[in-house]
C-alpha cells in the first residue's frame, strides 16, 4: 500500500484519498501543520496511526470545519 495515500473501498471508488499526511491536510484547512498538531494534540481533530504515519481522513477535517463554523446571529454581532 502507498503510504502517502488512502483510499477508499468499494464501489464507486474514483481513487480520491480518504487519509491526508499532514501537510496536505493542514493546506486543506488553510493553517500551518504546527496548529494542525496543536488541534490533534488537544484532541479537536482525530487522526489515525498507520505506523509512523499520522493521516487525518478528509471525512474529520470537514466534520471539523462544519463544527467550527461561525455564524453571525442578531445575539452575537
Amino acid at each position: 500500500m502507498d503510504s502517502k495515500r488512502f483510499f477508499k473501498d468499494g464501489d464507486g471508488d474514483d481513487g480520491e484519498p480518504i487519509g491526508l499526511r499532514p501537510r496536505v491536510a493542514a493546506k486543506k484547512l488553510g493553517i500551518s501543520e504546527s496548529t494542525l498538531d496543536r488541534l490533534r494534540k488537544a484532541g479537536r481533530i482525530p487522526f489515525v496511526k498507520l505506523g509512523c504515519a499520522t493521516l487525518y481522513r478528509v471525512a474529520s477535517l470537514d466534520a471539523f470545519l462544519l463544527e467550527s463554523e461561525q455564524r453571525i446571529t442578531p445575539d452575537t454581532a
